[in-house]
């Protein structure tokens, strides 16, 4: 019984060859691209050869972060990840912009996964120190994943109905309605669409959708209960990190 558990644990070493034979997966789609007419080919090649590379790099800079274990290194990776993480969201996702863009998505970004990781990892996950790096790099970097694109909707969309309700905002306006009553009903209608996803992904999870970490965590042993329970305080601390972005998101668009 002993044998059995242990061989049950033990992970099969992957290499470069099984990666290869991975992206057969993705060259499948560019083809049925090509075929369609869809013009994705190269948009699928490119982001797979990107996919590629940066996990390779971030792969090694986190092998020598983990062995540093130091709290000015972790903060400046922590740092460094929501830097790119603004520039994929200003540069690659927001399709209508604003003066200041760059340094209002970073303050953004920054307080609000910055912040929801700290508490989640001092509190809800009780890691002493909260900065442990195994912990506390990976759970910025999946929060900064799912509050980019929350965040990048609400300001376009908030920036779009701005745009077209622009009567009517004059209008409230003009009847002695303050600014923030005036363009309330808007932001709230923002609010509610971009966090759709969010709640989305809440309401499957477990259902019909079996996410990344916890199935990472399950087939490399840990006990499932223990991975449920990660799961799960990762995905409320994801809703948190995103409700903050988009709402500061939104007041920053109207203003």
């Amino acid at each position: 019984m002993v044998l059995d558990n242990q061989s049950q644990h033990e992970q099969i070493e992957l290499g470069w060859i099984n990666v290869v034979e991975a992206s057969s997966f993705v060259i499948f789609a560019a083809f049925i691209s090509l075929i369609m007419g869809v013009k994705l080919e190269v948009s699928l090649i490119v982001s797979g050869i990107r996919c590629v590379a940066q996990l390779t790099m971030m792969g090694y800079v986190l092998d020598d972060v983990f062995k540093t274990d130091n709290i000015y290194v972790v903060l400046f990776l922590s740092l460094v990840l929501v830097i790119l993480g603004t520039y994929e969201l200003v540069f690659n996702r927001a399709k209508k912009t604003f003066d200041g863009l760059f340094l209002v998505m970073f303050f953004i970004l920054l307080s609000s996964n910055c912040l929801v990781a700290y508490l989640g990892s001092a509190f809800a996950i009780q890691q002493d120190p909260f900065w442990k790096p195994t912990v506390f790099i990976p759970i910025v970097g999946m929060l900064l994943g799912n509050s980019m694109s929350s965040v990048a909707m609400a300001t376009e969309r908030c920036l779009d109905q701005v745009s077209v309700h622009a009567p009517l905002l004059e209008t409230r306006l003009a009847y002695g309605a303050s600014r923030f009553e005036a363009s309330l009903p808007l932001a709230v209608e923002t609010i509610r669409m971009a966090m759709l996803p969010t709640i989305t992904q809440l309401s499957v999870m477990g259902m019909i959708n079996i996410p990344g970490m916890m199935t990472g965590q399950i087939m490399a042993g840990t006990p499932m209960k223990e991975a449920v329970i990660y799961q799960q305080c990762i995905m409320f601390m994801v809703a948190a990190s995103s409700t903050f972005g988009v709402v500061m998101a939104v007041g920053v668009s109207l203003e």
